[in-house]
């Protein structure tokens, strides 16, 4: 059975930008209300100009910091009485060698790749399943899968966060709750643009990149069909399917396009 968007109460983390803010205006089109969180208040601000005060209630929260995520679902609650829909897309990632990432690098990736969306994870299920119906939409990756150098540190807490959804998803079968697990690939935000500041071979990945309204789309697609998996990008689904065929093949691939295009460190 679809489910239906219509009044959902959806909470988009990482929501001023990228696929996050391209995800709040596809949920409104689809007759959803918004609870747009990001750092940035002015661009959540605007959104919420956009896209209509009525649908969207602008939150800026920094979701690793545990004050801030409950007082983000708070005011979810307080606006529009309940949250439906949680996408867990806040994400940053550092572009270096394992050697050579820094500590508090590390330290951020995982604070905001995997534990912000297990512990608003774990806030919102309790009412979900309360319910009897719900959605956990978790933006991971295609290097969550297949790890890329320079980006395997990153790499690592998408593959965390992948295999989070898939565990989650079996420990709440038979709740009506659905956990959602969403793959980009390479996709048209800024993620690559500081990336390119530093070392311009970056920029080669423009023309293989989606739009994020295109990722939006789909993942409002996804939403409505109750998908499990979602792999984005003809790249994406090109490494998954090869690594099911030869795990040795796939690393030289990921190899050959690191050398290509991954920038030699950007911060």
């Amino acid at each position: 059975m679809a489910y239906q968007l219509t009044d959902r109460v959806v909470v988009i983390t990482g929501a001023s930008g990228g696929i996050g803010r391209a995800c709040a205006v596809a949920f409104v089109r689809a007759d959803a209300k918004v609870v747009a969180a990001a750092r940035s208040k002015d661009k959540l601000d605007a959104l919420a100009q956009e896209l209509g005060q009525d649908r969207v209630e602008p939150v800026p929260a920094d979701v690793t910091d545990p004050a801030a995520r409950a007082a983000l679902l708070e005011r979810a609650r307080e606006r529009f009485g309940r949250v439906d829909v949680l996408v867990n897309n806040a994400g940053w990632a550092s572009f270096a060698s394992v050697a050579t990432t820094p500590q508090e690098h590390v330290d951020r990736m995982l604070a905001l790749n995997l534990a912000a969306p297990i512990a608003l994870t774990q806030a919102v299920l309790p009412e979900m399943t309360a319910r009897g119906h719900g959605q956990i939409i978790n933006i991971s990756s295609v290097v969550g899968a297949q790890a890329i150098p320079r980006m395997t540190v990153y790499s690592a807490t998408k593959a965390a966060l992948t295999s989070f959804s898939t565990g989650l998803r079996m420990e709440l079968r038979g709740t009506g709750v659905d956990v959602i697990n969403v793959a980009p690939g390479s996709t048209r935000t800024d993620f690559f643009d500081a990336a390119a500041a530093v070392d311009v071979k970056a920029a080669r990945f423009a023309k293989t990149q989606y739009s994020p309204e295109r990722v939006a789309r789909a993942i409002v697609k996804a939403s409505r069909r109750r998908r499990r998996e979602v792999v984005l990008t003809a790249d994406g689904i090109a490494i998954a399917i090869i690594r099911r065929l030869s795990h040795h093949l796939a690393d030289g691939i990921m190899y050959r396009v690191a050398q290509w295009g991954m920038p030699r460190s950007a911060q």
